[in-house]
């Protein structure tokens, strides 16, 4: 029987911000250092990817290729724009009348 014991914190409103400080500061560096790690990965695919179409003496565009008649492509299409956002693109035929126009 694990029992989740609680955080206690400080009841001193200096030391809470302290604390808080602290957490945050923790953080922003885990939060940098997923981001370092996550380049690492990007880089690491990139490379295993190159090196497979090297292994296999065809250019990463055609490896990819390949893998789209053996094993399909699994990628989702991009869906299309609804209409009122293709509406809202669109300039109006006329211009319209503001109050400003009046006056000059």
């Amino acid at each position: 029987m694990t029992e989740k014991k609680q955080k206690r914190y400080p009841t001193d409103r200096l030391k809470l911000h302290a604390l808080l400080k602290k957490k945050e500061k923790e953080l922003v560096d885990l939060r940098e250092e997923v981001e370092e790690i996550r380049k690492l990965v990007q880089q690491a695919d990139a490379s295993a990817i190159n090196a497979t179409a090297a292994q296999y003496n065809v250019t990463p565009e055609q490896l990819a290729e390949i893998m789209k008649k053996l094993y399909g492509d699994k990628t989702k299409p991009v869906p299309e724009l609804p209409q009122s956002v293709k509406d809202a693109g669109r300039q109006p035929a006329e211009k319209e009348e503001s109050i400003d126009d009046e006056n000059a």
